[in-house]
């Protein structure tokens, strides 16, 4: 009698556990919905949204701009991949003159000096206006001093300024069209040819070629440049290639042979 119950109970047991659901892990949702506490299964961009959604083609959605920029021009005003701020951004057109902003040496004392080099370049300008009459004139800010290396389309002109407290020298520079030797001619001041010829190779310094053998004061310099004014303007119709007065000047090579006596005459003599 005492079996009966155990072995009851052992069956009773034994039913339940043939009863009882078996236990399944439930599939992978194969729909791509992101499972809530855990990685998602399936393709892991599903779902997501995309960054450049909206987006024009061909633009780049992190991008402020509103498109590409317009093409750069070889040598142009927004090229300025191989252009220091002293060569000039025009090369002006041809037929014309480009006045470009003097050449302050030393350039420690360039920006002191702006305002005296503006009053010049204005010098220069209403010289190439009377020499060269209609043509167009540009006129180069600061401190485009320099043509760009292939040269200038225009005839070019511009000045080695210095000074020494109150006193004063200007140079001229002037370039025919393209790379051409530069003409240097003493407009205030007197110097001297350190290589005996008054002609440089395109864009040599001219600081290196001469030495300065007096000044003249510089609240009076440009009053003082009227009295070369006459070579300058031989040299501007020499360099554009029209008809000069007749005479020694004429050819732009080198000044009348009888030149007034002033502190403006050139010493030819080479420098030992």
């Amino acid at each position: 009698m005492l079996k009966s119950p155990c072995l009851a109970a052992l069956v009773f047991a034994a039913t339940g556990l043939a009863c009882s659901p078996t236990t399944q892990t439930t599939p992978p949702d194969q729909t791509g919905a992101a499972t809530p506490g855990g990685p998602t299964l399936g393709d892991p961009n599903a779902g997501a949204t995309d960054p450049n959604a909206g987006t024009p083609a061909g633009q780049d959605s992190t991008t402020t701009s509103p498109g590409p920029n317009p093409p750069v021009v070889a040598g142009g005003a927004n090229d300025t991949r191989f252009i220091s701020e002293q060569i000039s951004h025009s090369k002006g057109v041809a037929g014309g003159v480009v006045v470009l902003f003097p050449r302050i040496i030393p350039t420690t004392i360039a920006a002191e000096n702006a305002a005296i080099a503006t009053q010049i370049q204005a010098k220069v300008r209403a010289v190439a206006e009377k020499a060269l009459p209609g043509r167009p004139i540009d006129v180069r800010p600061s401190p485009e001093r320099v043509c760009p290396k292939a040269g200038c389309e225009a005839v070019s002109i511009n000045v080695m300024f210095s000074r020494t407290s109150t006193a004063c020298v200007v140079v001229a520079m002037i370039n025919a069209p393209g790379v051409s030797t530069t003409k240097l001619i003493p407009w205030g001041g007197s110097v001297e040819f350190k290589t005996g010829t008054d002609t440089i190779q395109f864009r040599d310094m001219p600081e290196n070629f001469i030495r300065i053998k007096d000044f003249q004061p510089c609240d009076q310099i440009t009053t003082i440049m009227a009295d070369q004014d006459q070579f300058i303007e031989a040299a501007l119709r020499a360099a554009a290639g029209s008809a000069a007065p007749a005479g020694p000047g004429a050819t732009g090579t080198s000044p009348p042979a009888k030149t007034p006596i002033g502190p403006g005459n050139v010493t030819a003599k080479p420098v030992k």
